[in-house]
């Protein structure tokens, strides 16, 4: 299986796609993972075919077709204009979907209480999560693509577990378990389970039991 990563920081940080690689490995799959990724990347810079991002990701869909392919827009672009977003995936899309089996969206999270960006604007970091889940959901339906539901497995750990820290100290970026938990939720997403194994997470006993809980909920559709 050939899986392409199209996104930004939230996606490289930690290099969370060999995470994903590395835990499928383990539970008997084979994965190639392939990245076009760069900081604060905005789906929109698609569209400029001079952009040395865009001629990398043209390059790579000319010499390679791919089972999957998620994609990541900017982190508070899907909630604070919905129509910019869909207009930077069109882009997107249209470049992948020849080359790709499936199209996954990579819906991301709301930012940790405290940080600037939800202070500036009066949110919370579950209103933030409702929008971008929201704004992600209705490009999945206009696609026909299917979400990943990262955002959503960040608020339940948030909410549930406040002792496990998913963030970065900038309260934005994932720290290495919110990518580990991004890395499960996309598993979950591609494979329709839970991994049965997951030394290499290198995660504690508690942790792992609060992930599994909420891929649980997943499936009895209550997040």
């Amino acid at each position: 299986m050939k899986v392409l990563f199209i996104g930004n920081s939230y996606t490289f940080y930690n290099d969370m796609p060999k995470m994903f690689q590395a835990l499928a490995a383990e539970n008997g799959k084979s994965v190639a993972v392939y990245s076009v990724t760069k900081g604060g990347r905005r789906l929109i810079g698609y569209a400029d075919n001079t952009d040395p991002v865009t001629v990398r990701l043209d390059e790579l869909l000319s010499e390679q077709r791919f089972d999957i392919c998620f994609i990541q827009e900017q982190s508070l672009l899907p909630a604070l204009d919905y129509d910019a977003f869909v207009e930077g995936l069109d882009r997107v899309v249209n470049k992948v979907k020849d080359r790709a089996g499936r199209i996954v969206l990579y819906a991301t999270w709301g930012r940790k209480s405290g940080n600037p960006e939800l202070l500036s604007r009066n949110w919370t970091t579950e209103k933030m999560t409702d929008m971008l889940t929201a704004a992600y959901q209705n490009a999945a339906e206009l696609y026909g693509a299917e979400v990943s539901p990262a955002g959503e497995s960040f608020l339940y750990i948030t909410k549930n577990y406040p002792n496990i820290d998913l963030y970065d100290e900038d309260g934005s970026h994932p720290s290495y378990i919110g990518s580990c938990l991004i890395a499960l939720t996309h598993y979950y997403t591609v494979f329709g389970d839970y991994p049965k194994h997951m030394d290499s997470l290198s995660l504690d006993d508690l942790t792992l039991s609060a992930f599994k809980g909420i891929i649980c909920n997943k499936k009895d559709k209550r997040i």
